[in-house]
């Protein structure tokens, strides 16, 4: 028997995991050698895919920028929700959410100083510049979907909306983290978002507040 016809298919690759592949290899090429560095060919090369790859996957640069600084609203929470109750105080469930996404963001400070180094770059391009506008409202879209959970898990009822207290929320994480990449300093970062967890349960009533 021939070598053709004992060889394993080749297995295909959707164009969605090109994408994500492509993404993950931006990220690790910027993180090594900086955002100049990120050249359609170098991205390729980092994903061991053919450089043809970049176009079948992206139309230009400007949209694998989008979808570097999209990924830094895709945290997942999933294993945090199941610790969410309505037994549990309004400032313990935020602070576990607060955590859950921090210990996200404290594995990988590389990625998030990155993140913090192409807002700024697009930011100077005019062609660019609307890409963190558009970020920015992707991550407040996700956090107000957070805070409505929140809202119906734990029986809260929010004193101010929905947005305001997202804003609040993405302003001080964004904060938080900022200052963590200067000192590096976990147990300081966490200490802030607990007591923010504090600070943001005055701004919703449970159910037991309710009841009294």
């Amino acid at each position: 028997m021939s070598d053709a016809t004992t060889q394993a298919p080749r297995k295909q690759i959707s164009a969605d995991e090109r994408r994500r592949q492509l993404v993950g290899a931006a990220l690790r090429v910027m993180k090594r050698d900086g955002i100049a560095a990120a050249t359609t060919r170098a991205i390729c090369t980092e994903a061991g895919m053919p450089h043809g790859a970049f176009h079948y996957c992206f139309h230009s640069k400007k949209e694998l920028y989008a979808a570097v600084l999209a990924s830094d609203i895709e945290i997942d929470l999933a294993a945090a929700w199941p610790r969410i109750s309505a037994e549990t105080s309004p400032a313990e469930n935020i602070r576990t959410l607060l955590l859950a996404f921090w210990s996200q963001i404290e594995a990988d400070p590389d990625s998030q100083l990155v993140l913090y180094d192409l807002g700024s770059f697009v930011l100077r391009d005019p062609e660019l510049q609307e890409l963190p506008r558009q970020q920015h409202l992707a991550g407040l879209e996700r956090a107000i979907g957070y805070i409505r959970r929140l809202r119906d898990e734990a029986s809260l009822t929010l004193l101010h909306e929905e947005r305001l207290l997202a804003e609040l929320t993405l302003a001080t994480l964004n904060g938080v983290a900022w200052s963590w990449l200067a000192h590096r300093d976990n147990h300081a970062a966490r200490e802030a978002l607990s007591r923010f967890a504090d600070l943001l349960a005055t701004l919703v009533r449970s159910a037991d507040d309710r009841a009294g």
